[in-house]
């Protein structure tokens, strides 16, 4: 019996660990969508058709995430999920996501663009100053050393966390799906109360029969 009981436990599913693999999986899936955007604008550059595509994709991703909770509901917890769990697979799918692009990230920024970083920081200084940004702050930002290939793609990592966990926030309640109440399997038919003296009315006509 004991062996018995040790392997229905091992034929059970870790939650936890089906949480994980779900998410590993669709973390591909969601990488790939929008390094796929994200490519498009490096290679063609920005103009009016990659621009309508990136915005087209971008509005597309909630219901992208909405569609793979979904999945991840019906094939790996039978159909029934708490918000919780919803939640915290939206953070780990971003996580899977963005490790992914920090990949992307780090090769442009290394490789393909090495002043990418340099000039996005030079360009938003001389936006400051045209908003008339305070003087003194505007000469510390520029004093700052500039970040280097590795720490801007760590720190996109924690920026898609953060989205992630935001996103799903409003995508969960959406996707949660309550255990249904169990039917019952007695098959007696239903039989209305009787009153005692229901019963003893007919006692009396048994007795008269016989």
């Amino acid at each position: 019996m004991w062996q018995l009981y040790n392997d229905n436990m091992d034929q059970t599913p870790n939650p936890i660990k089906v949480k994980y693999n779900f998410a590993a999986h669709y973390g591909l899936v969601l990488g790939g969508y929008i390094a796929f955007f994200y490519l498009l604008s490096l290679v063609f550059g920005a103009n009016l058709f990659v621009n309508l595509l990136n915005t087209a994709g971008l509005i597309a991703t909630p219901f992208l995430c909405y569609h793979l909770a979904v999945k991840y509901r019906d094939k790996g917890c039978n159909g029934v999920v708490r918000f919780g769990m919803v939640w915290s697979f939206g953070v780990w799918l971003f996580l899977f996501a963005g490790l992914i692009m920090a990949v992307i990230y780090f090769i442009h920024f290394q490789w393909i663009a090495p002043a990418f970083i340099e000039d996005t920081f030079n360009q938003t200084l001389v936006m400051l100053e045209q908003m008339n940004y305070d003087q003194k702050a505007l000469d510390t930002l520029a004093d700052m050393d500039m970040p280097t290939p590795i720490q801007m793609a760590v720190s996109y990592i924690f920026a898609y966390i953060i989205g992630g966990a935001v996103l799903f926030l409003i995508i969960s309640p959406f996707v949660v799906r309550k255990p249904t109440n169990p039917t019952s399997t007695d098959d007696t038919p239903y039989q209305p109360y009787q009153s005692s003296n229901n019963s003893n009315q007919e006692s009396n006509d048994d007795k008269t029969l016989s």
